[in-house]
């Protein structure tokens, strides 16, 4: 992969995030049936992300996939757990209830965005290492 395509794949992950905060910061004034829709939306996008992120750990099958592919399946098991204690509580929840739910529901969004913030200096690292790695292969070609 040449460096300016390894750049601007890295890009992308600037640019998901300002359009998720851009979607974040919409959703704090809609109402609870828009949230509902919002909510479901991004369910389904964080399940095609998780599909596709399973797709490609299939695909490759060396030791530092190994290593991803157990990261993934750590997470999809923790996102499973999630949203099967909110599924169970949704209808059936009291004031107090919907208290608690949503503190736990706020303090898994906080442990998503900073799964999420090291994950970015994960892939910086890696990018880097790579972009080393092909400048190391070209010199060492070229003595």
């Amino acid at each position: 992969m040449a460096d300016s395509d390894m750049s601007a794949e890295f890009q992308k992950i600037a640019q998901k995030a300002q359009t998720a905060a851009d979607q974040l910061r919409s959703a704090a004034v809609e109402n609870k049936s828009q949230l509902e829709r919002d909510l479901a939306e991004a369910r389904t996008r964080a399940a095609a992300a998780t599909d596709q992120l399973k797709a490609k750990a299939d695909n490759v099958k060396d030791d530092a996939s190994s290593h991803w592919q157990e990261v993934r399946r750590k997470w999809q098991a923790h996102v499973a757990d999630a949203r099967a204690r909110a599924n169970r509580v949704a209808d059936q929840m009291d004031a107090d209830a919907a208290a608690a739910d949503a503190d736990l529901a706020e303090a898994y969004a906080y442990d998503a965005i900073d799964f999420a913030l090291d994950a970015i200096d994960e892939a910086q690292y890696a990018t880097m290492d790579a972009l080393y790695a092909r400048a190391s292969a070209v010199a060492a070609a070229s003595t």
